[in-house]
């Protein structure tokens, strides 16, 4: 196997699309399927679940194994890269979905290089599953994600919740409160926000109801919330920075749907625990900023 296609597999599982991974790796679809497909006929195994109408990229019981062991390849390459370079300056590698790293921690990492001038700062994105291999193996000090899970190594806890509201263009004529039988799927912009949104979705819309438009990258999601009848449902802190050149507009909603939370996961180390400090406090300060959004913080 080659080191581009080891790093096409990472890519999609930093990315959690096929598509915004060949748009990173500046490829075709086609061409990034077709790494992956070798890769896979190499070491005799599907990586990928692939079926019909799956929403993300989801790992087989070998991908998440094979997902280990790249990252281990791609820390002792690091590693390598590294055996040159002197001095001891500060590095901090924070890793996050999509959503947050757009609307707000951009605010946090301002704060904290003028924090901190003399670190380096690493940014991420990536879902939940890699940012918590890429934990385990050395190669993230902080991460941002939306669904626990299980690890011996990796400390999680909740950093913030925050409602979902609806958003839709500005002078669509939605009203201020929406009820629930007043929405057609058919103009929905579906985001899998995380897991709980996912089955609220299904229990409220049914099984088989498939939103015609489905993104994952916010400057998408930002295009598309202003035509015609669009809606979306999404967390407060991404409607409020949609909304700020008042072509987005804000409504409440007549019924219940689950907040999310955000959490936050590391591994305990003494050589970061400072700029770990620093940049949690520069989080914290941006999170007490916005006004009005209705977060409950924790950290």
């Amino acid at each position: 196997m080659t080191n581009a296609e080891i790093e096409a597999f990472l890519t999609i599982c930093e990315y959690g699309s096929i598509s915004k991974a060949a748009e990173k790796l500046f490829i075709s679809q086609s061409s990034l399927s077709t790494k992956i497909k070798t890769l896979e006929k190499k070491i005799g195994c599907e990586l990928f679940v692939r079926g019909k109408g799956m929403r993300g990229i989801h790992l087989t019981e070998q991908g998440r194994k094979f997902l280990e062991l790249a990252i281990k390849y791609q820390k002792i390459i690091d590693e390598m890269m590294d055996i040159g370079k002197t001095g001891k300056t500060p590095k901090l590698r924070v890793s996050s979905i999509n959503s947050m790293g757009t609307y707000l921690l951009t605010p946090a990492y301002e704060n904290f290089i003028q924090k901190m001038p003399e670190a380096v700062l690493e940014i991420q994105d990536m879902s939940t599953d890699s940012v918590y291999a890429s934990m385990e193996n050395g190669l993230t000090d902080l991460g941002f994600i939306v669904s626990r899970r299980e690890s011996k190594k990796v400390i999680t806890y909740p950093a913030f919740s925050e409602p979902m509201v609806f958003i839709c263009p500005y002078n669509s004529g939605y009203p201020d409160v929406i009820e629930l039988n007043m929405l057609d799927i058919k103009n929905e912009i579906y985001i899998y926000w995380f897991n709980e949104f996912d089955k609220w979705h299904k229990d409220a819309f049914g099984q088989n109801a498939i939103p015609q438009l489905q993104l994952e990258i916010m400057s998408q999601l930002e295009f598309f919330v202003t035509k015609n009848k669009n809606w979306a449902i999404a967390p407060k802190s991404v409607a409020c920075g949609l909304a700020k050149d008042n072509k987005v507009k804000i409504c409440s909603l007549a019924f219940d749907v689950p907040n999310r939370v955000t959490y936050c996961v590391y591994v305990p180390d003494k050589s970061k625990a400072g700029v770990i400090k620093c940049f949690l406090g520069c989080f914290k300060d941006t999170l007490l900023s916005f006004k009005n959004m209705d977060i409950d913080i924790y950290i």
